[in-house]
């Protein structure tokens, strides 16, 4: 019988799957190397920068950057200037070494971007120059967030809470014209990266314009913008400062407490922030509809308030028995809110003073229950 051969198909797909491993490395290593090459010439922020903004942005920043880095070669320093090929939107503009920062403090990441921000925006004449570029940069930003749907943000944009002067760079990029994606977003990165103070600013002149805005715009909130108020309790104590307290002490529409109501009766507050917020409310001069809305849906969560917040509620109410005029409805509510939730902190001079309250200003259907909730009230029992 004749001995056949084994086939050699197994060995040269062998070879073959070799080959192909081999070439994909090889491609890989070349890919590689070619972006190397081709992002030499950027720092760590630019790359990530251009990746991430659309292609007409990105080429008009890497050609400011090209132009400073053939402007780079023409500047002699005394000492040795090789940090400054590694950011070529700072060397562009870089004629001599005093008053800037030391050559041995190069600024390898986003923690030493501020002391680059403040030589850009508080620097001589000489740097006018990089002021106009820059400004150029974050208006474009500005443009790309007026587009904004879904993404990442831009890396020159995520250093913002890193600057002294990040008010200033915001306003470049003109907020206002911000999509609602893009405000939700921007309150993430500065709800979790800045400062209670910081933060507070952003809140106040920003966030919460914008919220009214649309508000007066739809009669209604963008769900985006819903989910940056909510996401802006991450810092309660500028939520309440920023937010709260001037739709409070300046007045507001039904509309708007009632928005803003809904998305706090939605969080988790700490309450020490809470019974803070309270005693702020009942210290106000002015009395608005909305202030005794926000105190409703405050005191309906029933913190466990220490004694000093519940006396200085049942002192803010007692001085409206001198008013003369008819109060609302919603004061009403808020009154028995208290009562119904709190009673049982109350002694025997609350209990007197809210039945004399209730006589001055007295409505037919909520007087009658607060009344009855104080004939019923609970005290304390020493075991």
């Amino acid at each position: 019988m004749k001995k056949l051969d084994k086939p050699m198909g197994g060995r040269g797909k062998a070879h073959s799957s070799s080959a192909k491993k081999f070439n994909r490395n090889k491609k890989g290593r070349d890919i590689k190397n070619k972006s190397h090459d081709d992002e030499s010439d950027l720092s760590d922020i630019e790359a990530e920068y251009l990746e991430e903004v659309p292609e007409s942005i990105a080429m008009s920043i890497h050609k400011l950057a090209t132009e400073n880095d053939r402007e780079t070669h023409k500047v002699r320093l005394i000492h040795d200037s090789e940090f400054l090929e590694e950011d070529p939107l700072i060397s562009g503009t870089l004629k001599s070494v005093v008053g800037f920062i030391p050559e041995d403090s190069v600024p390898k990441s986003t923690a030493q971007i501020e002391k680059l921000s403040q030589r850009i925006f508080k620097g001589d004449d000489d740097d006018n120059e990089v002021l106009l570029k820059m400004k150029k940069v974050y208006t474009e930003i500005g443009v790309y967030l007026s587009k904004y749907k879904s993404g990442g943000l831009p890396k020159a944009f995520k250093v913002l809470p890193r600057l002294k002067n990040w008010e200033e760079v915001l306003d470049m990029t003109s907020p206002q014209n911000w999509t609602p994606n893009a405000v939700y977003e921007a309150t993430h990165l500065f709800a979790s990266n800045m400062t209670e103070a910081m933060v507070e600013s952003y809140y106040n002149k920003i966030l919460l314009p914008i919220i009214r805005r649309d508000i007066q715009g739809s009669r209604k909130l963008n769900y985006h913008l819903y989910m940056a108020l909510k996401k802006a309790i991450f810092k309660p104590m500028a939520w309440f400062q920023g937010i709260l307290v001037p739709l409070v002490e300046n007045g507001c529409t039904y509309r708007e407490a009632a928005i803003v109501g809904n998305a706090l009766r939605r969080i988790s507050i700490p309450v020490l922030h809470a019974s803070a917020f309270i005693l702020r409310i009942c210290q106000c001069q002015k009395w608005f509809g909305s202030s005794s809305f926000i105190l409703s849906i405050l005191l309906q969560k029933k913190f466990n308030l220490p004694k000093e917040v519940v006396r200085g509620c049942v002192n803010y109410f007692c001085k409206f028995e001198s008013f003369e005029d008819q109060l609302p409805v919603i004061w009403h509510q808020s009154l028995l809110t208290l009562v119904m939730n709190y009673k049982h902190v109350f002694n025997d001079e609350d209990r007197s003073a809210v039945q004399t309250l209730i006589r001055a200003h007295n409505h037919a259907q909520i007087s009658p229950v607060i009344s009855h909730e104080l004939m019923y009230m609970t005290t304390d029992v020493d075991m």
